[in-house]
């Protein structure tokens, strides 16, 4: 069985032409709090219900690519909703299994990319949504 490395999936979001390099978030947890009843030496635990927290997509800068869909994006933060995916892959990038799709995501923040005249790393952007869990 071949393990996985983190470069085997793709990333996209509906509408936003080729795919993403980096995703972060997308845990699922639930906060808990502990309960005494009276004369226990043991807390009984509660739970909330599960939230999924934000995901955050990004990928590096290309100018005629990234540029127009940034200031399309800076307008939409707060309403646009799309439909983020996930799909693991084989080291060819072959898509393997059923992705994880964020349907109904809610754009929250987008910037441009960070720029340092004195260096020489790839300029990236990123853009978060907010979402109400895997489908």
């Amino acid at each position: 069985m071949a393990r996985a490395s983190q470069r085997q999936f793709l990333v996209n979001v509906q509408g936003i032409p080729e795919y993403f390099a980096t995703q972060t978030g997308g845990e699922v947890t639930a906060a808990v709090s502990k309960v005494w009843d009276g004369g226990k030496l043991q807390p009984s635990t509660l739970s909330a219900p599960a939230e999924t927290s934000n995901l955050v997509i990004g990928r590096p800068y290309d100018p005629q690519r990234d540029q127009p869909v940034i200031a399309s994006l800076r307008k939409q933060v707060g309403r646009l909703r799309r439909t983020v995916t996930k799909q693991p892959t084989d080291a060819d990038l072959t898509p393997i299994g059923r992705p994880t799709t964020y349907p109904n995501s809610l754009l929250v923040r987008v910037n441009d990319p960070e720029l340092d005249s004195s260096s020489g790393d790839a300029a990236t952007f990123e853009m978060e949504w907010a979402t109400d869990g895997a489908a």
